[in-house]
């Protein structure tokens, strides 16, 4: 009996260590950062780059019929749209790759619990 639990944990170990390997491919990023996305965020960079010069300038440049603070709002409201678009991108990338991290360090740690009590097991005969 006490063997058995220790093949089960073994067993479960490998299988976890398996999955991690399989976890990214199964769920990859582009499921969540779609290509819409990735678009939009290039259109905001780009618009931020280019505001950027009159925005942040001590002697902005305005153009005639153009207004510096309304300048200002839309850069600042670009610049939170960047921001939760950086944070998007981010979870999405970093998602798949940190529960693979969980699921091969549990896997080892059941494997390894698994040897440890299949060898104490194997020693008390």
């Amino acid at each position: 009996m006490k063997v058995g639990i220790a093949f089960g944990l073994m067993g479960t170990g490998f299988l976890l260590l398996v999955l991690s390997g399989l976890w990214p491919k199964m769920f990859p990023a582009t499921i969540s950062w779609t290509p819409e996305k990735a678009n939009r965020s290039s259109e905001i960079k780009n618009k931020l780059h280019n505001m950027a010069f009159t925005v942040n300038s001590p002697k902005p440049s305005v153009r005639p019929g153009q207004d510096l603070a309304k300048l200002k709002a839309e850069f600042e409201a670009l610049k939170k749209e960047n921001d939760e678009l950086n944070a998007a991108f981010t979870s999405a990338d970093q998602g798949p790759k940190t529960i693979s991290k969980i699921l091969k360090w549990s896997g080892i740690s059941l494997a390894v619990l698994g040897v440890v009590g299949w060898y104490a097991v194997n020693q008390s005969r």
